[in-house]
């Protein structure tokens, strides 16, 4: 399985979604949304299919009920996920979960079948493959390969020479389409091709006649649309250098990518990040309005415990340390409840970035403008951990999600400090390097138990992080020597580390009681 790695600034800072997991539930949904089009969304069977973490854990992260959501074209920001499968039921759809082991495949695979009104059925093979990216690998047994990212078309054709194919295309649809793939497929070849905007909407039993195909699907993109081609940069290193060579802060470089990128102003990009910042700061407030009711509620109203403590004047390390602390425990509370949330990176670690930077920017008296500013830096730097390590814990554990958070708010902090192009990096390799082998160990499955308070440490860490580094500390090792590290120490870890309910935490007599109590799970 060959992953596309083309992470964009609103895939790490982003995407706004329902918690309480970016990969299992947002995810899950982008995959649902790609496979109802093969079936305009009005199917009259799904069966889906789940294999590696997901076998363990699909019920409890919520991602039979995103697949679900997705299909029946409800969007990831979309309260009506959590009823998604009633919706789906009341209309008369059979709907069949179940588990399945593939060999040398993404831990997170899913497999949907879906019959449509008329009887016919589509299959597709996809993975989730952290902070809502996915990677859709096969539709009815050939290779498309989409990221979910570009408009395009996907299907079998008796046409022979890509050239007669691409030409028939074009006269038939516009100039704006390029033949990404050409493959012998039986007596055939299966094709994909990736569309501009403007390209013309034809009817696609049209289509089947003038391509000669058996079979022709148009898969809209599910994710902001996004320029193939341009790639980001290939280390921490490099976009430092890229900057201090422009003369501009690092956040501005990844802008100017954003913007070329998607095709957009800088402007639209900035205010892409402002609205996600109100979202954020959204998140917090909610967390505080009230004691949320988690989908386990096995690790409640400890937001409104930290809070009380907070206002008793009886803090250890002061306000500001009590108030980040509170902050995180807040977002990951409202994750954990299936409310709206920032991934940042994931929305496993949806709580690291808000309570670190934002209350760190509120004690200091640092703008609103500012800060949006820096998330930016934060942003570039989660590209190349996602692009040279992962951003999973289905993958590499923990360390990839609330490592990588607090990687990306030391470096936003830093910035918003005035830190130096070395700082920041050291900034990034200091908060790596101290959460390096954190396993994903999530009792009963579920997005709270340990993941809540890892969030409060990792916000923790990056700021203990910003502070070392801007002191003058060096990190000694490279940041991009500190990912290297992260992706080898991942791939070392045994599956049972890995979100699997298998080993850590989650196997503790105490988990194992608690899944056998709220859930009705037995260990296998």
């Amino acid at each position: 399985m060959t992953l596309s790695n083309a992470f964009d600034v609103f895939d790490i800072i982003g995407p706004v979604m329902i918690g309480p997991s970016s990969s299992h539930t947002a995810g899950a949904v982008r995959i649902g949304l790609a496979a109802g089009q093969l079936c305009d969304h009005n199917p009259k069977e799904i069966t889906v299919l789940f294999h590696g973490s997901l076998a363990s854990t699909y019920s409890t992260h919520k991602t039979d009920v995103g697949v679900v959501a997705g299909i029946m074209n409800i969007g990831v920001d979309d309260e009506k996920i959590r009823d998604a499968v009633c919706i789906a039921e009341d209309k008369g759809i059979k709907i069949k979960f179940d588990k399945i082991e593939l060999q040398n495949a993404h831990p997170s695979t899913i497999i949907i079948e879906l019959t449509d009104q008329q009887g016919n059925k589509q299959v597709m093979r996809s993975a989730t493959i952290g902070g809502g990216n996915i990677f859709i690998e096969q539709i009815n047994g050939y290779n498309v390969e989409l990221d979910g990212k570009q408009d395009c078309f996907v299907g079998i054709t008796s046409i022979r020479e890509k050239e007669e194919f691409a030409a028939k295309f074009i006269a038939l649809f516009g100039n704006k389409a390029e033949v990404t793939k050409f493959d012998p497929w039986g007596e055939g070849y299966s094709f994909k091709v990736e569309c501009g905007e403007s390209i013309r909407e034809i009817g696609l039993e049209k289509a089947k006649q003038a391509l000669e195909a058996s079979e022709i699907f148009r898969i809209h993109s599910v994710m902001s649309l996004s320029i193939q081609g341009k790639e980001f940069y290939k280390s921490c290193r490099e976009l430092a250098e890229k900057s201090k060579e422009e003369g501009c802060l690092i956040s501005d470089t990844v802008i100017k990518y954003e913007a070329e990128k998607s095709g957009r102003t800088t402007e639209q990009v900035t205010g892409q990040m402002r609205q996600t910042y109100h979202v954020m700061r959204a998140s917090i407030k909610k967390g505080l309005e009230k004691e949320n009711i988690l989908l386990g509620n096995i690790f409640k109203g400890n937001a409104a415990k930290m809070d009380r403590f907070l206002n008793s004047k009886r803090s250890i390390c002061g306000t500001t340390v009590s108030k980040v602390i509170r902050n995180a425990l807040a977002v990951m509370e409202v994750n954990g409840s299936m409310g709206k949330v920032v991934a940042c990176p994931t929305a496993g670690s949806a709580g690291t970035v808000p309570a670190a930077v934002l209350t760190i920017a509120e004690c200091n008296d640092i703008s609103d403008e500012k800060v949006i500013q820096s998330l930016f830096t934060g942003a570039g730097i989660g590209i190349v951990i996602a692009e040279n390590a992962t951003i999973s814990g289905a993958v590499g554990g923990c360390q990839a999600e609330c490592g990588a958070a607090s990687a990306i708010a030391a470096a936003v902090i830093t910035e918003m400090f005035g830190g130096s192009y070395e700082d920041i990096l050291s900034a990034v390799s200091l908060a790596l390097g101290n959460i390096l082998g954190m396993v994903c160990d999530p009792v009963a499955g579920m997005v709270e138990l340990p993941c809540i308070q890892r969030n409060a440490i990792a916000a923790m860490n990056a700021i203990i992080s910003a502070e070392m580094a801007l002191a003058g500390i060096n990190s000694v090792i490279p940041a991009d020597e500190m990912i290297g590290a992260l992706d080898e120490v991942g791939k070392l870890m045994h599956c049972s580390l890995k979100d699997t309910l298998g080993a850590g935490i989650s196997n503790t007599p105490t988990a194992r009681k608690i899944e056998q109590d709220f859930f009705g799970i037995k260990k296998e």
